[in-house]
């Protein structure tokens, strides 16, 4: 079963609207740093990160703008963790899924979150999870829902995607594949390119409802964290 099928984004273009709210702006990490770290801030990123984990939607695209970039910021910050998306995968095999699956994927899911905070993949996961679970109208796929948005919507303020220059900024490949399973989207091709010193996925894309053929991704940070990583 493709997990992908699972999740029906009904509110795309509210997502693209409450975006383009936002000024694309590539993040300066070196100040977001700085930001993020001042304590008793508007920004401080644990006071950030503890109101995401509650799903708080006043939460401000400022915000969560910070929150989602000063992760990349972090000590712990790695893009290339090891995720166990076999233990998902494994708990929703076959052709219906029971609610033992379901549960056994939120498991999994929830546990994964807790050290990656903001990997859209698994928002998106948990979301399909607790809807199956507790019913698409409950507080907890609600949260959840509004979890994957906020990440959404944040990712998509810092671009368009259509060129290089004008690439969806990402701290994790991870959140590349998030947006695409939202939105439906099957890879034909990917691509690393290096331009002008910085690095981008190029995804290529199989025929789809948005006659869109490929988007930038700049994965910069994520270059930049596996170098330090492996001292090359």
């Amino acid at each position: 079963m493709l997990l992908s099928s699972l999740f029906v984004l009904d509110s795309c273009s509210t997502s693209r609207k409450a975006a383009n709210n936002v000024a694309m702006n590539a993040p300066n990490y070196k100040q977001i740093k700085k930001t993020v770290g001042s304590k008793g801030g508007e920004f401080y990123y644990p006071e950030l990160l503890r109101r995401f984990q509650a799903a708080d939607t006043t939460l401000t695209a400022e915000q969560l703008y910070y929150f989602y970039y000063g992760t990349a910021t972090r000590p712990d910050y790695n893009p290339y963790r090891l995720n166990n998306y076999d233990g998902v995968k494994e708990a929703l095999s076959g052709d219906t899924v029971t609610e033992e699956g379901w549960r056994k994927a939120a498991q999994v899911i929830d546990e994964e979150l807790e050290s990656d905070p903001t990997n859209l993949r698994f928002h998106v996961y948990r979301q399909m999870a607790y809807s199956n679970l507790y019913g698409k109208e409950s507080q907890e796929a609600a949260d959840a829902y509004n979890q994957v948005m906020m990440l959404f919507s944040t990712i998509m303020s810092s671009g368009n995607g259509k060129t290089p220059e004008t690439a969806f900024h990402v701290i994790s490949t991870t959140d590349e594949y998030g947006l695409m399973d939202m939105l439906g989207l099957s890879l034909k091709s990917q691509s690393l390119v290096e331009r002008h010193g910085r690095s981008y996925d190029l995804m290529e894309f199989q025929e789809n409802k948005y006659d869109l053929e490929s988007i930038y991704f700049d994965v910069t940070v994520c270059m930049e964290a596996m170098h330090k990583m492996f001292g090359f």
